[in-house]
């Protein structure tokens, strides 16, 4: 499985929140790294997971998003950087914690 980039995950995050960024008057490339999609109203809690479960659907991970800060599981550049993270530390599907590289 290729590496995920942080980019990668950031397009694929505003083409699923396409439209709730437009009810609020946002295009994609004016969203920035800072913008936190629960406290923004871009999505709720049940969106978040939707979010979460489709990222790792998507990019073939099986990412526990327990570990991440949940201040940052909201805000998109923070979001994206992490999946990255964990996508390079060898969260492929199938990969558990003790089978990852570096283990």
């Amino acid at each position: 499985m290729p590496r995920v980039t942080a980019e990668e995950v950031r397009a694929f995050v505003m083409d699923e929140l396409a439209e709730p960024l437009a009810e609020l008057g946002l295009s994609p490339k004016q969203v920035r790294d800072d913008l936190d999609l629960l406290s923004s109203g871009v999505i709720d809690s049940l969106g978040l997971i939707e979010l979460t479960e489709g990222v790792n659907e998507r990019f073939g991970l099986a990412i526990d998003f327990d570990e991440l800060d949940p201040e940052g599981l909201t805000v998109v550049g923070s979001f994206s950087r992490y999946v990255a993270q964990m996508s390079a530390n060898g969260a492929a599907a199938g990969l558990g914690r003790d089978e990852s590289p570096g283990r």
